[in-house]
């Protein structure tokens, strides 16, 4: 089938939207690229930096400067206020206590304060910068706030994916809320992760993280570190922009995670990508969402996922009041669970007596945990023994030396080269304390023979 040219302007539909834009007819009627090529040029429009490029949303910096270098990584927080509860600093002190100083060196973490009253959000800086200002100064923490007067409508949001009208106002401002750090932060590191404010950290997950994108050979947009909500999600910062966008556009439709979905199928990834074991872990109760509580968890979430080092074969003892059913044998060698005490004093101790004598070459004891950060050894230390003997209370050591103290609940002693070999190995505490003990990981490596 042939299309009849149109020989009179007036009969053609594009000369009527492009009416007072000159035109130019061939000898087959309208030429559409003589058109473009006359239309009125706007030298002052690209769609790389207005269409493409960030949104010109104004930011106020509470806590420090963008970073002179693009980092590794940068951190995005975004944090309003409970009634009831404050993560936030718990959520900071897990991120920090779980990197290493070469990993503080590569993150940038930003908090996005997103309470509708500037003076809240000045108090809550200051709460930070008291708990964290190192880190401001080390160029390691950003704590920004935006107007929300620029925010689209938030009521009468659909309730078809929302349940109820507050989850849908909730929901829908959530989605700005992120959608205008996402844009803040486009430029700052080569990757963002999406975090919560009520989250905790696995050890070493920027290392963790840094050593996934190094290995991975196929293309992606988002990697999950967690399967729950916002939390752990991996970008490449280039794709921020396309993503604040995308939240923008359908902020009042649908909750975030869905959205979130949406997005890495529509830039060509079926399914998302999920590291196990999580890095990352929900602790709130309370939701930001007035004063609902509920417990939302990750059944994945191992807070060690490093090498745990040699399995010598052990039996362990202790005389500290054992809480329910987390005896000595959960944590002793090989064994992976947790030991959890109670009443500790200065003559608390936990004796690992091993099946045959080893050489250590390295050892590391680590007490407490992200979600019951005090339930560490606060003062104590630990002893090698030699000699082993049979008592009343089963069988330990005679001789016993002192090789190093717990600092932060963590005792670590690596590169030994002078040890002899030991059959015991003890940890003994040095003061009361009101809180419990939790020994959560031994891990020894044997120096071969």
């Amino acid at each position: 089938m042939t299309t009849r040219p149109y020989r009179d302007a007036r009969t053609n539909p594009l000369s009527i939207l492009l009416t007072g834009v000159p035109f130019a007819l061939d000898a087959q009627g309208f030429n559409l690229e003589n058109v473009i090529r006359k239309m009125p040029r706007n030298p002052d429009f690209s769609v790389v930096a207005n269409v493409m490029g960030p949104l010109p949303i104004p930011y106020k910096y509470l806590l420090g400067y963008p970073p002179v270098k693009k980092k590794f990584l940068t951190i995005g927080i975004s944090a309003v206020q409970r009634e009831r509860e404050h993560y936030l600093l718990r959520t900071l002190e897990s991120i920090y206590n779980h990197c290493k100083p070469e990993e503080l060196n590569l993150i940038t973490v930003v908090i996005y304060l997103a309470n509708n009253d500037s003076k809240l959000n000045e108090q809550s800086a200051k709460e930070i910068e008291a708990q964290f200002g190192e880190h401001v100064n080390e160029g390691q923490l950003l704590v920004i706030e935006s107007s929300l007067t620029g925010y689209p409508p938030l009521s009468h949001m659909k309730e078809v994916f929302f349940n109820t009208q507050g989850k849908a106002l909730y929901r829908s401002k959530q989605n700005v809320d992120y959608a205008y750090l996402l844009n803040f932060c486009a430029d700052l590191s080569w990757y963002y992760l999406m975090l919560e404010d009520d989250i905790v950290c696995a050890n070493s997950f920027v290392l963790t993280i840094q050593n996934y994108v190094k290995n991975e050979v196929k293309s992606w947009t988002t990697v999950s570190f967690s399967s729950l909500g916002y939390i752990g999600k991996l970008y490449h910062s280039s794709d921020l922009i396309k993503l604040a966008r995308f939240l923008l556009m359908f902020y009042d439709q649908m909750p975030g995670h869905w959205l979130l979905e949406l997005f890495h199928q529509s830039q060509n990834q079926k399914d998302l990508i999920v590291f196990k074991p999580s890095l990352f872990q929900h602790t709130g109760r309370v939701s930001s969402f007035h004063t609902v509580e509920f417990e939302l968890q990750d059944p994945e979430f191992q807070e060690d996922n490093q090498d745990f080092g040699d399995f010598p074969t052990a039996s362990c003892l202790t005389n500290i009041l054992v809480f329910a059913d987390y005896v000595p044998e959960k944590v002793c060698p090989p064994a992976k669970g947790v030991f959890w005490g109670m009443n500790i004093t200065s003559q608390s101790f936990f004796t690992i007596v091993f099946a045959t004598p080893i050489v250590p070459q390295k050892i590391q004891i680590y007490t407490g945990s992200a979600e019951f950060n005090q339930d560490i050894l606060h003062y104590g230390y630990v002893e090698t023994g030699r000699f082993k003997i049979h008592t009343h209370d089963g069988v330990t050591c005679l001789l016993f030396d002192r090789i190093g103290d717990f600092n932060n609940g963590l005792f670590e002693m690596k590169d030994i080269n002078n040890m002899d070999d030991i059959d015991c190995l003890r940890i003994q505490a040095t003061a009361s304390q009101k809180q419990w003990l939790q020994i959560r990981r031994i891990s020894i490596w044997v120096k071969n023979k």
